[in-house]
């Protein structure tokens, strides 16, 4: 959909040191954060992006989505890279803030379900990502962050999920960053490659601070800004029932 030039002002390439890096990154990681960086396939990608980036289309205005249609009927997409699915930034009603501050210039929503029967091949998709689930009840959010959109250092709050976090990145390639709320010198970082996905559980997913880096340098190569949809999936926090 964009030329050449205008994808590589936006996408910064990956190089073979950090490809090789990240396939081998697991090893010395806390043993409450699993990391699978080539999960999904590229059709897989498209797949679920496509249908991510459509449900998140349907909470918007029909002015907003009338404008995506005009975009789309003038500019065919071509879709060589999972990138090119995306649209310009000014096409997406992005929020400048969250209510708590933690996230900047993003879209988000609570997902009750995927269509399933509209889209071939998603079932299969998500039962390979739901093999990862330790258990089963569980709630999905989907975040899109623009090409200047972050995420600044968190916990994710502990009464409204559970002991995990699991996370599929689709886009842009992006900078975790995990730093320990009782030990400063405690942190490390993964870069989250578009079909990567990670889990965070237990003591990982409370004792840790996490953000997304708008941009950076991992391993001395320059990481840019660029649009990605992460799709969230928590446990649903166990009520304790009382017996009369």
């Amino acid at each position: 959909m964009f030329s050449a030039g205008y994808r590589r002002l936006l996408y910064a390439p990956l190089s073979r040191q950090i490809h090789s890096f990240i396939r081998t990154r697991s090893a010395g990681l806390p043993d409450g954060f699993k990391f699978f960086p080539e999960f999904l396939s590229l059709s897989e990608q498209r797949t679920l992006l496509s249908v991510a980036l459509s449900k998140l289309d349907s909470t918007e205005s029909k002015q907003a989505r009338k404008q995506r249609r005009d975009f789309l009927a003038n500019h065919p997409q071509e879709h060589r890279t999972v990138e090119d699915i995306f649209l310009p930034d000014a096409y997406y009603n992005f929020q400048e803030g969250h209510y708590d501050g933690v996230i900047r210039h993003y879209r988000e929503m609570h997902l009750s379900s995927w269509a399933e029967d509209q889209n071939p091949g998603l079932s299969f998709i998500l039962a390979r990502l739901q093999g990862l689930y330790p258990t089963l009840n569980v709630q999905t959010h989907l975040l899109h962050l623009s090409s200047v959109g972050e995420i600044l250092g968190h916990v994710d709050n502990i009464e409204a999920s559970g002991t995990w976090i699991l996370g599929v990145s689709l886009g842009a390639a992006r900078i975790l960053r995990m730093e320990s709320t009782c030990n400063p010198e405690d942190s490390f970082e993964v870069l989250l490659p578009s079909g990567s996905v990670y889990l965070q559980m237990d003591s990982v997913r409370y004792d840790y601070n996490h953000s997304v880096l708008k941009a950076g340098h991992f391993l001395g190569c320059e990481i840019k800004a660029g649009q990605r949809v992460s799709i969230m999936v928590r446990d649903r926090k166990e009520v304790p029932t009382f017996n009369a």
